[in-house]
């Protein structure tokens, strides 16, 4: 599902008036579709209905869903609260108004009058800016915008609530506070990203009259996730194969006291149909893991460079390679882990450990010949980039892809609503795909995938996914949302609370078979 920014929106917008559509007929289809919106959720008729409205073309949405709702016999009040409208467009749908009992009032002039519609409203319509906004509500609004916050009334925001960024998550100043509302043709990224989506409420996307085929070949820079994009990865296999037509995963991961971590990257590996899963551990740990999983076959690896050596070996003859799930942090492992990083021909996934090593000599991504994954939840980004991590959750969409488009590398920033952000070519204006410079909203997964062992199990999922042919960005794509999905069924049969990291593996095969058919 893409997910339009302004300026994209805006792009789709022209398409559509050059192929016929004009602006003033989507205008009015935008102000019919709030004013359905309010009819069919709240009562109306008789109700005293307060629509704020900026001197723009959102206003000019305002305007027309002031004129239908006066048709509906609503006791309509307009708030201009920045003065008279500035587009032809919207003062050509305002003077429609002029022969209603619709009341206009100007902040400039009935600041007071309007402070009253406030506190008498019982529905409130933001319709002040859209999603071109940037900076901080004037100072003379912000009265306003705490009185409508502070209001009884419920309020309703056509396209974006006023005084959020319409690209980003951010929140900066003052801002109206939204129970629904109602955007246009498509979501914006502030629908989906916190803090803003909190203050976005229920949002319901409406149709302007753009037809659906241009919709579908505009450009985006981002995408949420939707379960056709798996579909491919479970076709029928061939009858003429064997395990080398599946792909060789090599895992460097586990150490004494986290044998666990290679277990689960393992069992992740082999559950996603990987041909052949070679797991290098410290002989000290090869009894438990072997214990636990027995498909792999095993490289038992010595201590410091030549246990670098045998990793390097074995990653020759990997199709994919894993490196870092509860690998340690001593000086050996990050001098193994920037070894295979520079020497590895095939994509490799780096997670935690792996990830960690990183973080302490970044220079070392730019010696990568194969594609790289990171798969780093917010801690892990944080240390990567020397901030915080509230500053990163409070900028994960562009955290994400600026460091994909910096890096060179397939950035998965684990969360709530995982993103996995695939890099452009090194010059941003020199795309050559229409899949670099994305990223990937993930819909699926739940607080009970909180839990240690599950970012283990998804590095493996990966990973098995790459080793079989995968392009590594739809590798890492489809890894997410499958795992995602994983643990939905998972809470639902074992609950948020009690489900585990094993439980995800253990559903897989139910999962598979269900796409397969």
């Amino acid at each position: 599902m893409k997910i339009l920014d302004c300026r994209e929106t805006r792009e789709l917008e022209e398409r559509a008036v050059a192929y016929g559509a004009n602006y003033a007929e989507l205008m009015q289809t935008a102000g019919a579709a709030v004013t359905c919106f309010l009819r069919n959720q709240f009562e109306t008729k008789g109700k005293n209905i307060l629509i704020l409205c900026g001197k723009g073309n959102n206003g000019g949405d305002g305007f027309v869903v002031a004129y239908r709702l006066w048709e509906w016999e609503a006791n309509v009040t307009i708030a201009l609260l920045d003065g008279l409208p500035q587009t032809d467009l919207a003062r050509q749908t305002l003077a429609n108004i002029r022969n209603t009992t619709v009341r206009t009032l100007s902040l400039q002039d009935d600041e007071g009058e309007i402070d009253a519609a406030i506190l008498e409203a019982d529905l409130i319509v933001d319709a002040v800016y859209g999603i071109g906004f940037r900076g901080a509500i004037p100072e003379k609004m912000r009265p306003v915008f705490f009185a409508v916050n502070d209001a009884k009334a419920p309020v309703v925001a056509v396209d974006i609530p006023s005084g959020l960024n319409g690209d980003t998550g951010r929140v900066e100043g003052i801002h109206i506070k939204a129970n629904h509302t109602i955007t246009f043709s498509t979501k914006k990224p502030v629908h989906l990203f916190e803090p803003a989506k909190q203050f976005c409420g229920n949002v319901l996307v409406a149709s302007v009259g753009i037809e659906e085929d241009l919709i579908r070949k505009q450009s985006c820079t981002l995408e949420i996730t939707e379960r056709f994009f798996v579909n491919p990865l479970f076709v029928p296999r061939k009858k003429e194969t064997n395990k080398g037509s599946y792909g060789r995963l090599l895992t460097v991961c586990g150490k004494e006291g986290m044998a666990g971590a290679a277990v689960l990257s393992a069992k992740a590996a082999v559950r996603c149909g990987t041909g052949l899963v070679q797991v290098a551990v410290p002989s000290s740990i090869y009894p438990i893991v072997a214990n636990h999983v027995i498909e792999p076959i095993f490289t038992l690896l010595q201590d410091g460079e030549a246990g670098t050596q045998q990793a390097l070996e074995q990653a020759n003859r990997a199709t994919a390679c894993l490196i870092g799930c509860g690998m340690g942090t001593e000086e050996a492992e990050k001098q193994r882990a920037y070894a295979l990083i520079s020497q590895a021909r095939a994509p490799l996934v780096l997670d935690a450990d792996g990830i960690n090593a990183v973080a302490e000599n970044i220079d070392v991504l730019k010696t990568a010949s194969a594609p790289l994954i990171l798969t780093p939840h917010p801690g892990e980004m944080a240390r990567l980039l020397g901030i915080t991590v509230q500053e990163v959750q409070n900028n994960r969409l562009e955290i994400a892809r600026s460091f994909a488009q910096e890096h060179q590398v397939i950035l998965v920033l684990k969360g709530h609503n995982t993103l996995v952000a695939v890099p452009g070519e090194e010059d941003p204006g020199e795309i050559s795909s229409q899949f670099a410079g994305k990223v990937y909203y993930n819909p699926t997964g739940n607080p009970g995938m909180a839990k240690g062992g599950s970012g283990d199990v998804l590095a493996g999922m990966i990973a098995a996914l790459c080793a079989q042919g995968v392009e590594p960005w739809k590798a890492a794509v489809s890894g997410v949302y499958l795992h995602g999905l994983a643990g939905d069924r998972c809470a639902k049969a074992y609950s948020q609370r009690a489900m585990l990291p094993t439980d995800l593996v253990e559903e897989l095969p139910a999962l598979f078979l269900e796409l397969e058919e």
